[in-house]
């Protein structure tokens, strides 16, 4: 072990990022299983259509692929991301079993920490907000037990809070940023780490000043214009939080009262900025340049970037306030364009929308939603189910009280 205490306090949060890690990907599972079920159901289910005679499945609506394509994004994203994490995470416990001291050891432990304490929070509450969104689309059906939707929920909810909850987490990696601004600005160190998660902020006052250059919908469509409107996003808000930060200790509060005073606006979504910068920069490499060295074929590339886009315009909308108060983007064009490339990228995804959940489901038997299965039988299967229930062919408990019905107005005579 080193005698460094800061070396060894480095790799001790790396390797205690395992549950975080861990949950993460019981996230993307849970997501792998709501969203087949939506999408099937979707694709299937007819309801009203532009003539009275015929009927078109709810996933042709613009509405539905709105509410379903974007969390159909996020589930191959942070797939491949915690894939790719967990194998990060790996490495950390390599070298601590090989007995590596190095300073890349501790460093890799502080990012690792820092990624782990923001991964699981976005991983949790994309998957809360997938099977509830999942959920409704279905529409009554949605609401039966058989479906699983609700056995989904049960899972899930237990990862907002479990190793630590999702808003105090986010604290522990933006204290880590803003550890890393505040050596450069009084130490002139450089900014990086093993993984490169940071080194785009060591020139941060040179991205500060570029501004968003999208002028078309299809210049939108292009992911590298979203890490672009990323990366400025994290610098405004590191430099903004510890700003407020240095703010409310000048104004005499002490370091604790100054953190918590600077979460709600700034150190929170600064955290929440990092990791969706991380995770599309991830994925968006390995659509460039393959995973496992195989580099996949054009239509499955041109397929893999929209899904890359589209979760990246979808979460780059949420930061709009912030983008317009730092001056990235100015007059009304700019919104505009994000949220027509977003619905054209839910359009455009539509047709593939089966083939993707079909890539990443289950087999039917574990999936064990009647109508979500794979042959698309939705009525055929919810009806099995009903039948297959326990009990579903007998007379329910109660079923003499509510044939015996009291007289109304008489009252029973009591027995002495």
């Amino acid at each position: 072990m080193s005698q460094d205490p800061n070396k060894r306090f480095g790799a001790s949060l790396g390797a205690l990022s395992g549950g975080r890690v861990g949950i993460t990907g019981m996230c993307a599972c849970n997501m792998k299983l709501c969203m087949p079920i939506a999408i099937r159901y979707s694709a299937v289910r007819r309801q009203f259509g532009p003539t009275d005679g015929e009927e078109i499945p709810v996933l042709e609506y613009q509405l539905q692929q709105w509410r379903l394509m974007p969390y159909l994004a996020a589930t191959y994203v942070l797939e491949y991301w915690h894939v790719a994490f967990f194998m990060d995470f790996v490495n950390i416990r390599i070298g601590l079993m090989m007995g590596d001291k190095s300073e890349r050891q501790a460093q890799l432990g502080r990012e690792i920490h820092g990624l782990s304490c923001a991964s699981k929070p976005i991983a949790s509450w994309l998957a809360r907000d997938a099977i509830q969104e999942c959920r409704e689309s279905c529409g009554g059906h949605g609401y039966f037990r058989v479906n699983r939707f609700g056995e989904l929920r049960d899972d899930n909810d237990p990862n907002c809070t479990y190793e630590g909850d999702n808003n105090v987490l986010l604290q522990q990696t933006s204290n880590y940023l803003l550890s890393l601004l505040e050596a450069k600005q009084k130490h002139g160190s450089k900014i990086q780490a093993p993984l490169e998660s940071v080194d785009f902020i060591d020139d941060y006052e040179t991205i500060l000043k570029t501004r968003f250059s999208a002028r078309t919908v299809g210049d939108c469509l292009n992911p590298s214009v979203v890490l672009a409107a990323y990366k400025w996003l994290v610098c405004r808000l590191l430099v903004d939080s510890a700003e407020r930060l240095h703010s409310q200790m000048g104004s005499g509060a002490d370091s604790f009262t100054a953190r918590n005073n600077s979460q709600v606006y700034y150190a929170r979504s600064l955290a929440i900025a990092y990791i969706e910068h991380t995770v599309i920069e991830r994925f968006w490499r390995m659509v460039q340049e393959g995973k496992d060295g195989s580099e996949p074929s054009q239509p499955i590339k041109n397929v893999l970037t929209r899904l890359c886009s589209l979760f990246g315009l979808w979460r780059l909308e949420k930061h709009l306030s912030i983008l317009y108060q730092g001056g990235y983007i100015s007059g009304p064009l700019a919104p505009g364009l994000i949220q027509e490339a977003l619905l054209a990228l839910c359009g455009e995804l539509k047709d593939d929308a089966v083939a993707l959940v079909d890539a990443i489901a289950p087999p039917d038997f574990i999936l064990n939603s009647p109508i979500g299965m794979s042959d698309g039988q939705i009525y055929k299967n919810l009806y099995g189910a009903m039948l297959q229930g326990e009990r579903a062919l007998e007379r329910p408990h109660w079923w003499r009280d509510f044939v015996d019905k009291p007289v109304v107005g008489r009252l029973r005579q009591a027995k002495l």
